[in-house]
């Protein structure tokens, strides 16, 4: 399998994002969503954040296998510590990405430096419903992105 054609594949797919805020805020909602942006994104707020997407992925780890690819570094289930470090490195330094394929349900989960959330491509009911889970453990929400 082409690792790279797959991804691209997956992002075309349906996405749902873990994410800060419970629903997506519109253009014309009001309130101060980009001051309140800029704020999470100062780097010791968005390293909290990052820190939950870290425990959401190695507790996520522990019920199905994954395919990592942290910039050009590919590795099947790489240590959770090596995975924990991935994931903040794309908290705190610019222009860093992770990708998280997982096989078994051919479903993409990626972290990016800038995004105050996780992008989850193509994941089924079950998959859909842990996420949910495990992000309201860490007081974080799931909800549909549009297309």
């Amino acid at each position: 399998m082409d690792f790279y054609n797959k991804i691209d594949e997956l992002l075309n797919k349906p996405c749902y994002v873990i994410d800060i805020l419970p629903k997506r805020v519109e253009r014309d909602n009001g309130g101060q969503y980009f001051a309140v942006e800029d704020y999470y994104q100062r780097k010791t707020e968005s390293i909290k954040i990052f820190q939950k997407f870290k425990d959401i992925m190695l507790k996520l780890n522990c019920y199905y296998d994954f395919q990592v690819c942290y910039q050009d570094k590919c590795s099947v289930n790489p240590s959770p510590d090596k995975l924990a470090q991935w994931i903040m490195q794309c908290g705190i330094s610019k222009n860093k990405h992770l990708n998280i394929y997982i096989e078994n349900e051919d479903a993409l989960i990626t972290v990016n430096n800038g995004h105050l959330y996780l992008g989850l491509y193509n994941l089924n009911e079950d998959l859909i419903a842990l996420a949910r889970e495990l992000a309201r453990s860490e007081g974080l929400f799931v909800w549909k992105a549009e297309s």
